[in-house]
């Protein structure tokens, strides 16, 4: 069965850039940005850490992964790996609608670096899914015929925290019915909201059951989940109220050592073996859905 994960997370050495010259104050030098969080800090050469993503992916049985970019510099190192490896590694990037620049930022992205989709995240970067702005973002996305990322729900950036930076996060652009005038306006962009709504789920799921072109994603430990609820409880009323087709594994696996999250995987396919799936569907699930929506 061929296993794609559709998040997990490309942090380069310029990701870890980025967070040194916003907390300098407090830290010497990269090498204690990365003591502070507890990661690996990888190798200025992207090609060793997408070497790296390939070897977890290799001792995990998986056939290849969605790797997110967190800005456009980092989307460029990403890049180098992605076009390298381009049957085991695909990258989107995050946008924010909000940069003046941001049409010519994801045309680039899309066309030029040859990034498969886009990651919007309303709550930090303060817009709202109809806003002008991200249809921006849309048309760019249409045109190149990619899936768009967008987060609603709950969101909390624990790497801030543990640098004692703010995150900037306004939880009331986070909202998920936001998001069903574009997706009925352009059929043929396909959203994808990861971890099952994270938190919105009820409002997340009533989007998707009214828009065909709007996806969840599994990933994380979806620890938002309250009782009575479960997460096979909430995999079981996605896949009746939207069918196999519109669910997307994912992990969110993100740094190393730690690396590929398998206790994540193991939870979800014993979930996806208790709903007595078909083989079909599981397929579809764990790969075959971003296969084909991003074209892979």
């Amino acid at each position: 069965m061929q296993i794609i994960d559709a998040h997990t997370h490309f942090f380069s050495y310029t990701w870890f850039e980025q967070f040194y010259l916003a907390a300098k104050n407090r830290f010497e030098n990269i090498s204690d940005i990365a003591k502070a969080l507890n990661w690996e800090l990888p190798s200025k050469n992207p090609m060793d850490l997408g070497k790296k993503w390939i070897a977890e992916q290799d001792k995990h049985k998986v056939s290849k992964q969605i790797l997110f970019a967190s800005k456009l510099d980092d989307a460029e190192f990403l890049a180098s790996a992605t076009n390298a490896f381009p049957s085991r590694l695909a990258g989107f990037v995050m946008i924010n609608p909000n940069s003046p620049d941001a049409r010519n930022e994801t045309h680039y992205a899309l066309n030029v670096l040859g990034m498969k989709g886009i990651l919007l995240f309303p709550a930090l970067h303060h817009f709202r899914a109809n806003d002008d702005n991200a249809y921006t973002i849309y048309d760019e996305a249409l045109s190149a015929s990619a899936p768009v990322f967008i987060h609603f729900g709950q969101l909390s950036i624990p790497v801030f925290q543990k640098l004692g930076l703010s995150d900037n996060i306004d939880l009331k652009y986070s909202t998920p019915v936001d998001l069903t005038q574009p997706a009925a306006d352009i059929p043929d962009v396909n959203f994808i909201v990861p971890h099952f709504g994270c938190g919105a789920f009820e409002a997340a799921l009533k989007l998707a059951s009214n828009r065909e072109n709007v996806y969840f994603d599994t990933s994380s430990s979806n620890s938002w989940i309250q009782s009575p609820d479960t997460l096979e409880s909430i995999f079981q009323k996605a896949v009746q109220e939207l069918g196999a087709e519109r669910i997307l594994f994912g992990t969110d696996s993100s740094f190393f050592p730690r690396g590929w999250r398998k206790d994540i995987f193991d939870a979800q396919l014993e979930i996806l073996t208790a709903l007595n799936l078909s083989k079909k569907e599981k397929e579809l699930i764990l790969g075959g859905n971003i296969s084909r929506i991003a074209g892979l």
